[in-house]
């Protein structure tokens, strides 16, 4: 509303002193995989200064493609349903010297040439949950150093464990229940967290399946709840896409 349109191209005219682009990209339709079933690959190797790095993109959404590259969250983008549905792989050459910093730069460039994209900012009001501290206070222990998010899910059965602050947390969050999550609890510091709780009650009226949803245990384990508010947030919408010519 009123912003200038952002394109790859756009960010790039003001790039650090490496290549913009990738040296060699393919882009191909990811073959399909078993129904009820979708497995995403990420790998990113950067090089050195004298040798180039790979990039591995396996079976993954276009939507997803632009949330690593501008650093946004996939409830951040709005675009056409077949965005989030088809699947690509990709596979690129990093060019010698790229910062790992870098690599948003040359994805945003790569979405430009390949997929024609093109997307504009705009702030819209959301709902979202506020994560706050329960009335009985947090059940968490504070650590010193920050190690990570693990996850597993087993069936309905899903278990995080982590190390992290709680705004990181909450970002964890945001990826489960496809909604904004901010971290309101004004704890600061990094705490271990360990939650289990069953994905198919992820609604807070739902108490007929066996194991608590994620708005129970948040409650019940951590001594944290999630609270619904709206809220500005910046989103990215796409006003221009094209399925890309494989190679």
């Amino acid at each position: 509303m009123g912003k200038p349109a952002i394109t790859g191209l756009a960010v790039l005219c003001c790039s650090a002193a490496f290549a913009q682009e990738f040296e060699v990209v393919s882009v191909k339709l990811a073959p399909p995989q078993p129904e009820g079933h979708t497995s995403t690959r990420i790998s990113v190797s950067i090089g050195s200064a004298t040798e180039p790095g790979r990039l591995n993109y396996l079976n993954v959404s276009l939507k997803e493609l632009i949330g690593e590259a501008y650093k946004v969250q996939q409830y951040q983008i709005t675009a056409p349903d077949w965005v989030g549905r088809d699947r690509f792989d990709i596979a690129a050459v990093i060019p010698a010297g790229t910062p790992r910093d870098g690599l948003p730069r040359l994805l945003q460039a790569l979405l430009t040439d390949r997929f024609r994209l093109i997307l504009r900012r705009e702030s819209k009001d959301l709902p979202l949950y506020a994560l706050t501290v329960a009335k009985n206070g947090p059940k968490l222990k504070a650590t010193e150093s920050a190690t990570g998010i693990d996850s597993n899910r087993t069936g309905r059965q899903n278990h995080v464990h982590a190390q992290v602050p709680l705004a990181r947390f909450a970002e964890y969050l945001s990826l489960r229940l496809d909604r904004p999550v901010l971290d309101d609890t004004g704890l600061s510091g990094v705490f271990e967290i360990t939650v289990d709780w069953t994905t198919d009650a992820e609604q807070p009226a739902n108490d007929t399946i066996a194991g608590p949803s994620i708005f129970t245990a948040l409650q019940e384990q951590l001594g944290l709840r999630l609270t619904t508010k709206k809220k500005p947030v910046e989103i990215y919408v796409v006003d221009h896409v094209e399925r890309p010519a494989e190679n």
